[in-house]
């Protein structure tokens, strides 16, 4: 359970008192946090829940390398010749990738859906994106 200290805005997974400057943490769910609680505490919270969350996904990122290169790679194993060799390369090439493309959508999962939460709107936010990505390939 989250505790937030009114008096310095701190966080805490649970206890009494903050250990920051020693004010009396509340549940930020009670009934009386509208009056106990500072009025921005809702947006540092989703920032930290958002924050947590793209923790979490590069993790996954991490643990995806040796699954898809050991699937793929016991695919290569199959094959005959220097294609073995080549076929152990594009495996780590590949893992390689999906580990970046998923740490780069993590983090652009928490931009756009955390930190910018509340500035843009969603669909405003999403035709723009589409008319930079379609204007972009039209340049070139």
């Amino acid at each position: 359970m989250i505790k937030v200290c009114p008096d310095c805005g701190s966080t805490w997974a649970g206890g009494r008192a903050c250990e920051d400057c020693g004010g009396i943490l509340h549940d930020p769910y009670a009934k009386d946090a509208a009056e106990a609680l500072p009025k921005g505490i809702w947006k540092y919270i989703r920032l930290q829940y958002g924050a947590r969350r793209g923790m979490l996904v590069r993790v996954m990122a991490f643990l995806t390398v040796p699954v898809v290169f050991g699937v793929l790679a016991r695919r290569a194993v199959l094959l005959p010749g220097a294609w073995l060799a080549l076929g152990l390369a594009g495996a780590a090439l590949a893992s390689i990738l999906a580990f970046l493309t998923i740490y780069w959508l993590a983090g652009r999962a928490v931009r756009v859906w955390v930190l910018r939460k509340g500035q843009l709107n969603k669909r405003r936010m999403a035709r723009a994106v589409l008319k930079r990505a379609l204007g972009s390939r039209a340049a070139k």
